[in-house]
């Protein structure tokens, strides 16, 4: 592995995980917080302070993403497009299923059903081209 490369994943690495874990433990607060705040608007603002950490993460996502080559770029891009489109056609049929009764899921479900679908779309994409 170059060199740079590694340099690469380790900074990715350190940078996405301590978004995650700011991240984990705003949750944490947040939800012991946020039900004896009132009015709506500032329970509005308290419930989206985890999300400043969700776009450090997403950011070093993109930084990570641009350092990499062309294959590795592919490799990710399928990835994406694999885990966006099956979540695309779950979502939409999980909907289709709540008119006829079934329970109804949180929208909070898509990105963990999308980062769920991503991981594997990975390993798929590159074994399609070692």
């Amino acid at each position: 592995m170059r060199q740079e490369r590694k340099a690469a994943l380790h900074r990715y690495r350190a940078r996405f995980m301590g978004a995650m874990a700011v991240y984990a433990a705003l949750i944490v607060l947040m939800l012991r917080l946020v039900k004896g705040v009132e009015p709506l608007w500032a329970k509005a603002i308290m419930v989206l302070v985890p999300m400043v950490p969700i776009v450090v993460a997403l950011s070093e996502m993109l930084r990570f993403f641009a350092s990499l080559d062309e294959l590795e770029r592919r490799v990710h891009f399928e990835a994406v497009t694999t885990a966006a489109i099956l979540t695309c056609m779950l979502t939409f049929a999980w909907g289709l299923l709540e008119l006829a009764g079934l329970p109804k899921v949180p929208v909070l479900m898509v990105l963990p059903l999308f980062c769920g679908i991503y991981g594997p779309a990975v390993w798929w994409a590159t074994r399609k081209y070692a």
